[in-house]
């Protein structure tokens, strides 16, 4: 946003200088540099007049004469950046009319993920003598973030709250880079706060592994401190143990607290083998293509996922680093088109698709904005519910595009061992990412292994919980190592495990039955 507020020749504008008001009401300038600039996809609240157009982007339009309102006392509105940013000052300029509706309480925070937020400035019984008053605070703070949030906890006793305009002052912090690898290193985290090591300016690829107790997810960022939206590589298992491998200039390792967590870390250089770039995983081309921007839903989700492509780019990585062990085994998945959208190309209400065949490294995936509108108000307007759902369709469509498929005599439509073991596989690779919390065990389907889906994937979580913690990459190998027509689920468990299915299937029977639990 520029420094310099223009006026803007509307009548109003005239009569207030007709009025004699001081230049300082019209145009301002500062030392401090606002760090927004007008970006709808960067803006939410949690409520706006829509209908006369008192939307949240207008307190960062650069016009004091528009104005963003909600019709409740209280509220919040938030801002994210592109990049991290340490924010030292803010200003908050008054709307047009009614100073009632003027802010009173409130608290400037800031977040990394957009759902745990930390107070940087705090103010009470503030008040605005005059319409399009601007006021001006600052704070002492170091820490750089994604989100700023604005929580107004009280106005000055109407009904509405209103403001014109917000300012965010300060810049990001980037220290000079280092290149003392390996690195090791042991921490505590709370839930919500981060850790960050770099940044590493080094000739080979970088590789940084985790383990410990609790749940810590880990990021590689490339030019700046990653966060959960923006980063090069990220490993989000629900434990500690994560590994993540980045290549380039100024990396950045980052070790985030999901749940509260005890963790270890090693980062070290790898140096090129002379093998190229065959040994890295690639990320395929995402064509993310947002169908219907104006849809609650389509908002929902360039808000809480920040950056969808390279989010989903990273899912991709995820699913194939579950199947296979080196990325030069993988056909490698070429392009994903995921499309939001309000209806299907029929003009039917809908939850999700694919189309594409599977193993060809092209796929179209397309999800309901209004199935995640729905979800997110039937789940309290909790974010997670928008990121586990997008995550969890991800984890599930994109293993049938990197999946290998067995030879077998029965097709997909015939719901045989072929369906069971593609869509089981593909649920038991979304289980084990914790992308299904809200479905259980089915041990009662009368088709028991050969049920698919979650009754398949669950019994194969299993498999890999208690029995192999590699099975489901192995159970994956099997589809193309065994020549044609040989392959059966008997086949693979007596040669992987050394008894056959159905006795594995009881055997899964009888830990459900007896209060076992599977991890998930």
């Amino acid at each position: 946003m520029n420094n310099i507020k223009l006026i803007r020749k509307t009548p109003l504008a005239l009569s207030l200088l007709l009025a004699g008001l001081t230049s300082q009401v019209y145009a301002s300038s500062t030392t401090s540099n606002d760090l927004t600039q007008l970006d709808p996809n960067a803006i939410s609240a949690s409520a706006e007049n829509s209908q006369y157009g008192e939307t949240a982007d207008k307190a960062f339009d650069d016009n004091q004469y528009s104005k963003w309102l909600t019709f409740e006392p209280t509220g919040w509105i938030s801002y994210q950046f592109s990049t991290q940013q340490v924010v030292t000052g803010y200003s908050i300029t008054s709307a047009n009319d009614a100073q009632q509706r003027d802010p009173q309480d409130w608290q400037l925070q800031g977040s990394n993920d957009g759902l745990n937020w930390t107070d940087l400035d705090t103010q009470t019984n503030q008040s605005f003598a005059s319409r399009y008053e601007k006021k001006q605070y600052s704070f002492n703070n170091q820490d750089a973030y994604t989100f700023i949030r604005l929580n107004v906890t009280a106005n000055n006793g109407a009904n509405i709250l209103q403001l014109a305009e917000i300012e965010l002052f300060g810049g990001s912090v980037t220290p000079p880079p280092v290149d003392n690898l390996p690195l090791q290193d042991s921490q505590s985290l709370n839930q919500g706060s981060w850790q960050h090591y770099g940044p590493f300016n080094v000739t080979g690829k970088v590789k940084a592994t985790t383990s410990g107790s609790g749940d810590a997810d880990l990021y590689i960022g490339l030019g700046s401190q990653p966060d959960t939206a923006n980063y090069t590589c990220a490993s989000t298992s629900p434990t500690a143990t994560e590994s993540c491998e980045a290549q380039g200039n100024n990396l950045y390792v980052s070790v985030y607290g999901w749940s509260q967590t005890n963790y270890q870390i090693n980062i070290n250089e790898e140096k090129d083998s002379g093998g190229g770039d065959d040994g890295l995983w690639q990320k395929p081309v995402v064509d993310f293509v947002d169908m219907n921007p104006e849809t609650e839903g389509s908002r929902l989700v360039n808000r809480i996922l920040g950056n969808p492509a390279n989010h989903m780019a990273q899912r991709c990585i995820d699913v194939a680093q579950v199947l296979y062990t080196d990325p030069r085994e993988s056909s490698r998945f070429r392009n994903l088109r995921f499309e939001l959208r309000a209806l299907d190309p029929w003009g039917n209400d809908f939850v999700a698709y694919k189309t594409g065949r599977d193993g060809s490294g092209e796929m179209t995936i397309a999800v309901s904005t209004r199935h995640l509108e729905r979800l997110y108000r039937e789940s309290g307007n909790n974010d997670n519910s928008i990121r586990d759902e997008i995550d969890g369709i991800l984890y599930h469509e994109i293993t049938h595009g990197y999946n290998n498929s067995p030879i077998t005599r029965d097709g997909y439509g015939d719901a045989g061992p072929f369906w069971a073991y593609t869509e089981g596989l593909a649920d038991a690779v979304r289980i084990g990412a914790g992308y299904h919390k809200t479905r259980q065990p089915d041990i009662g389907n009368s088709r028991r292994w050969l049920g698919g889906y979650t009754t398949t994937g669950f019994f194969l979580h299993y498999i890999k919980q208690e029995k192999d913690p590699l099975f489901i990459r192995k159970f994956n190998q099997s589809a193309a190592d065994y020549p044609n027509y040989t392959w059966s689920f008997d086949r693979v468990f007596t040669d992987l495990l050394g008894v056959g299915v159905e006795q594995a299937w009881n055997d899964y029977v009888q830990f459900i039955q007896s209060g076992g639990q599977l991890q998930y």
